[in-house]
């Protein structure tokens, strides 16, 4: 499993997992709009001169299975920068094998790294799945207004989580 940040040639793809998470959130009852965006204005805006966003792949070895697509905010008042998840996405086939949480990981690195205070982001309260996966990794819930659940973590305690699970998973491991 391989997760590696996103570059101009991937660009179809990203545009392809957006429309299949929107697909996802219709079903949920979470998203009514249209999708709007296109492969010039990903292009433009994740690969121009300023990125306003950036997107991240994970996959096996026959192509990408999820993605996470994010940007940074910053808060005057903490004079520090932190991290805003848009879309966290892996295909229905391909969860409960180690994406969602692979892909979380690499987010709480790049906070990490880039001093963020937090992770935050939105989610469905009827998305049941979801939310238990969020709370195991340790998400605190800052406000819930009807089905959008405003969710948050810290990013060190984040990595610290995904590493003891990489590691018990790794001493697990037997050879065959």
């Amino acid at each position: 499993m391989w997760v590696r940040d996103a570059t101009i040639s991937d660009v179809p793809e990203i545009l392809a997992f957006i429309r299949a998470k929107a697909q996802f959130d219709r079903g949920l009852g979470a998203l009514q709009g249209d999708i709007e965006t296109s492969e010039e204005l990903i292009g433009r805006h994740l690969f121009g001169p300023s990125p306003f966003a950036w997107a991240l792949l994970a996959g096996d070895a026959a192509s990408a299975t999820g993605f996470a697509f994010y940007y940074f905010c910053f808060s005057s008042f903490r004079g520090r920068p932190s991290m805003w998840l848009d879309d966290l996405y892996v295909h229905a086939a391909d969860r409960r094998h180690g994406t969602g949480q692979r892909l979380m990981g690499r987010l709480g690195e790049i906070a990490t790294a880039t001093d963020c205070t937090h992770i935050a982001w939105l989610a469905s309260a009827s998305n049941a799945v979801g939310m238990n996966f969020y709370r195991k990794l340790g998400a605190t819930v800052v406000q819930q207004i009807e089905d959008a659940v405003t969710l948050r973590i810290v990013p060190s305690a984040l990595v610290a989580l995904i590493g003891r699970h990489q590691s018990a998973a790794n001493s697990n491991f037997e050879p065959r």
